[in-house]
């Protein structure tokens, strides 16, 4: 029997469809070698790639003969990880359309107000979710294409909506999807918006030619196969679904669609299904140890365990390699704007000599990856810079955010643009890079960036006070579970200062909760004093024990 290591660096034995160059020619061409394998799972019922591209190819005909099917256009998926929002994704792929993913938990204004940045021109809804489309369109003034395509006809207040164009399933249709052209490596592929610090969602296009690249590279290093039965567990507006997506399509493999009362305690799912590929952020896998669901032996089944999004700890990667005995560890490492991970780092064994969380490793091929001191040359610590083809080309319609985030060396003779990540990394020879923290106030909470600054504005917003935000509690494996804020004196009820967070930030960045300080602790330098306010919630947790 061939090791993990042989067989993650060995060439696929199987017919695969990464060659392409765009993620819609990646279906297309798995749809066309296995169109009676079954391509997704989904509340207990099977998908075939024969079935999927039919749905998805109705998408694109509707998005083609509207006039979106360019290459610059951009095309909005709202729901949650259904079949619709899976055939949305791949019609505006097929359509080369950039596809815009929306969070239906979400508050409506943020979701608007994406729509208003990414300037799209249609919009997919999920028919499960008519409430959260009525509270974002009839606020969207510009003409859109609304596609339903599992209804028969709009919903009865598609009438007060006249600046729409309502399509619904027998208008979306497509016997020939082979008539749908293959699009270009320069076609925008999906545009995410990350959590700002100015207070406003940050845009990042990724081109086909970034997130091939990118499948490519874990193609050739984890030769998935029609075999395999992959997890999908992110959310579609995190980035790393992609992964999920299209690295298992790409081999004509089956993705199982964890279900949503499953996903913070997979593992009876992983276990039911005998799941090959596990994906997640590392607080998945700390909150099964805690539940006591991540025991020796459990998952036999898995061959390939990848974990990115945050710090993995030793002591987690540990359990989980004892609990999938049979299965490759990796800690991935890599921000959406240099496409889904760009550094990876296997688990090795023994794993006694390793720091106590693990190294975020090397650059696939292609990209590189290096730490550079406050004068922006390269040095053994500092902050890490990216480089390669998976770099984008910068935020979206942001030319000054682009300007001091992507930038270019003089000592780098090739010329290339570097992306500077706000990470503090070191080098180890044995180990490759460590990740040391963040150089700014950007935290992670279960995988998603949050920036302190964007939820202090909506703090300083809703309550017309000096306010702030800390990252608490922090669990024993170092991972950040929410965030807590303050604000001075203020006669608004901190209740309604709470509810105006919730009106206004993403779910994993409102606090979960306030508190008032009227003395607030400000630095020798007058700036507000963090450290005092962590001070502050531990002295009230030791007065409670």
């Amino acid at each position: 029997m061939r090791s993990a290591e042989k067989d993650a660096d060995a060439p696929s034995l199987y017919p695969s469809a990464f060659g392409a160059g765009t993620l819609g020619g990646i279906f297309r061409r798995s749809a066309a070698l296995h169109a009676a394998r079954s391509a997704l799972w989904i509340d207990g019922a099977f998908i075939t790639y024969g079935e999927l591209l039919k749905a998805s190819a109705g998408i694109a005909r509707g998005l083609a003969d509207a006039g979106f099917g360019d290459g610059a256009s951009r095309c909005a998926i709202l729901g949650s990880r259904g079949l619709i929002d899976y055939a949305g994704i791949l019609g505006a792929a097929l359509a080369r359309c950039a596809y815009v993913p929306l969070n239906v938990r979400h508050p409506p204004q943020r979701l608007v107000r994406i729509l208003h940045e990414a300037a799209v021109q249609a919009i997919v809804v999920d028919s499960n979710y008519l409430d959260q489309a009525l509270a974002v369109l009839e606020s969207i003034p510009h003409p859109l294409l609304v596609l339903f395509p599992d209804l028969a006809a709009p919903p009865d207040w598609a009438a007060r909506l006249p600046q729409h164009r309502f399509l619904c399933r027998d208008a979306l249709e497509c016997s020939e999807p082979e008539t749908l052209g293959e699009g270009s490596e320069d076609d925008g592929a999906y545009l995410l918006f990350t959590s700002g610090s100015t207070g406003a969602p940050k845009g990042v296009l990724v081109r086909n030619r970034n997130v091939t690249a990118y499948l490519r590279s874990v193609g050739a290093r984890y030769a998935p196969r029609p075999e395999d039965r992959c997890t999908q567990l992110f959310d579609l507006t995190f980035d790393l679904s992609v992964h999920d997506l299209f690295l298992c399509w790409g081999a004509g493999a089956t993705l199982y669609r964890v279900p949503d009362g499953a996903r913070l305690a997979p593992r009876d799912f992983v276990r039911r299904h005998a799941l090959t590929t596990w994906f997640s952020v590392p607080s998945t896998a700390a909150m099964m140890l805690g539940l006591r669901a991540l025991r020796p032996a459990d998952f036999p089944s898995l061959r390939l365990s990848l974990f990115c999004g945050e710090a993995l700890p030793k002591r987690l990667a540990r359990a989980w390699a004892d609990a999938a005995p049979n299965s490759i560890v990796e800690n991935l490492y890599g921000p959406t704007e240099a496409t889904i991970a760009l550094t990876a780092y296997r688990l090795p064994h023994p794993t006694d000599a390793l720091p106590e969380v693990l190294p975020i490793g090397a650059p696939l091929p292609g990209q590189s990856a290096l730490p550079v001191d406050a004068s922006g040359d390269p040095a053994d610590e500092g902050e890490l810079c990216l480089a390669g083809t998976q770099v984008t080309d910068g935020y979206w319609q942001r030319p000054d955010l682009t300007a001091q985030r992507f930038v270019r060396f003089g000592w780098d003779r090739q010329d290339r643009v570097w992306y500077r990540t706000g990470d503090l990394v070191r080098r180890s020879e044995q180990h490759g890079l460590l990740f040391l923290g963040r150089i700014d106030r950007q935290v992670k909470i279960a995988g998603h960036r949050v920036e302190l600054l964007e939820v202090e504005a909506a703090l300083q917003a809703a309550a017309g006070a000096n306010a702030a935000a800390v990252a608490w509690p922090i669990g024993p494996d170092g991972l950040a579970r929410g965030i807590v804020g303050f604000v001075g004196q203020v006669t608004r009820p901190l209740a309604d200062i709470l509810a105006a967070c919730r009106a206004e930030l993403p779910p994993c960045a409102v606090p979960s909760a306030i508190h008032r300080i009227d003395d607030w602790p400000r630095s020798s330098s007058g700036k507000t004093d963090h450290a005092r306010l962590r001070e502050f919630l531990e002295t009230k947790l030791c007065s409670k024990t």
